[in-house]
């Protein structure tokens, strides 16, 4: 057999070198359309993460500002149904023609003993509401004026702020959007859950609101007591003219001071949460009762204007038609 020539191995060698760059070629190509393709996946999912995180950051904003509305006691876009409002009102024994007037405020602040003392009752009247050191009300009670011509039924509410009742809870759970007048009773400072409750009845016309600084003699007695000599007792039936004259001028100065400071706190939290100003009614149980009785209290501040305020907001919702 004759063995190829020398020339044809040279073209041999040449096709062969030819069809090794072209593979090379065209596997350098393919190599780069993947290198390519990689790339543009790599960028793609870099860009769903980013839109992932995007979306994640503005959840989270989102949640936090529900969360916020809450805790500040308002529930965002929970605007109470017909239906809410007929089942409230079958609950709590709601009367038409009749004014109903919750009482509100935190735990211990005196709401039972000022809805005694506004219906002229004492904690021992066998119809009274059960007063305590602590909270003794939760659940909310209902409480018919025993006065004839009365025509509003008291509401004795259990307090805010409680384990089992939170701030943010408080106003729609305990149905306050059916009450035609909610009084907010503070006991030494105002809270933010009753800053809470006013806010939430901004948005209801029809509920009137008071804010009443309960306890004052207690609390005024306590600041004349640090302005008096150690060891003063108000009690000691020897005490010395000066003394006594000491004690009474220290007592004038130290309650227009506290009905001074309790209007400023109000106005100053008031005006933080963007609500109108509000006249605050400071009162004592004592002076409430005798001042329905018609009897006259040296303990008595605001205690005959709430309630002539009180009595004219019932006359004007009754001859509206409640």
């Amino acid at each position: 057999m004759q063995e190829p020539s020398n020339w044809q191995q040279k073209r041999t060698a040449r096709k062969m070198e030819t069809l090794v760059q072209t593979a090379t070629l065209a596997a350098l190509s393919k190599a780069g359309e993947a290198e390519d393709s990689a790339k543009t996946a790599l960028n793609g999912l870099e860009e769903l993460q980013r839109l992932s995180a995007e979306a994640s950051r503005k959840a989270g904003e989102a949640r936090l500002a529900i969360e916020r509305k809450w805790f500040e006691g308002v529930r965002p876009e929970c605007r109470p149904s017909d239906e809410d409002i007929s089942r409230m009102k079958a609950q709590y024994h709601y009367s038409p023609g009749f004014i109903h007037i919750a009482v509100v405020g935190s735990a211990g602040a005196g709401k039972s003993s000022f809805i005694n003392a506004v219906r002229g009752l004492s904690r021992n009247d066998p119809v009274a509401a059960p007063t305590g050191i602590v909270e003794t009300t939760d659940t909310v009670m209902r409480y018919a004026d025993p006065r004839q011509d009365s025509w509003t039924v008291w509401y004795d509410v259990p307090g805010s702020g409680t384990p089992n009742v939170s701030d943010w809870q408080y106003f729609n759970d305990m149905g306050l959007y059916i009450f035609d007048c909610i009084i907010v009773l503070t006991d030494n400072r105002v809270l933010d859950s009753d800053l809470a409750i006013l806010r939430a009845c901004k948005p209801f016309k029809n509920i009137e609101t008071f804010i009443v600084r309960s306890m004052s003699d207690q609390h005024i007695n306590n600041m004349v007591s640090e302005k008096m000599p150690q060891g003063f007792d108000p009690y000691d039936p020897d005490m010395d003219a000066e003394t006594r004259s000491l004690f009474f001028l220290k007592t004038t100065e130290e309650r227009q001071r506290f009905i001074d400071e309790t209007s400023q706190n109000v106005q100053t939290h008031l005006e933080r949460e963007k609500l109108l100003p509000k006249k605050v009614y400071v009162i004592c149980v004592d002076a409430m009762l005798a001042t329905v009785n018609k009897i006259r209290s040296s303990k008595a501040i605001d205690e005959a204007d709430l309630l002539s305020d009180i009595k004219g907001f019932v006359l004007q919702r009754l001859q509206s038609g409640c």
